[in-house]
């Protein structure tokens, strides 16, 4: 089932992303795997995990580039 099956497609269409995959998050900042979950352990990333899955947090990386998140 897709999401434009389910009715949903127009109200996700305007969402933003709250957090990424780790593999994600290096592909849109651009950084290596290593330089990331130092940044993590470092605390200058914001995760959230979720059973065993473990996502940054948008806001975290958008603060991290220097992009003001919008209220």
């Amino acid at each position: 089932m897709s999401i434009c099956s389910t009715g949903l497609g127009d109200a996700l269409k305007d969402a933003k992303q709250l957090a990424v995959t780790g593999k994600t998050a290096r592909k849109i900042t651009g950084l290596g795997n290593t330089t990331l979950y130092r940044l993590i352990k470092e605390r200058k990333l914001e995760t959230v995990s979720i059973g065993r899955r473990r996502l940054v947090k948008y806001a975290s990386l958008q603060a991290l580039v220097g992009i003001k998140a919008d209220a």
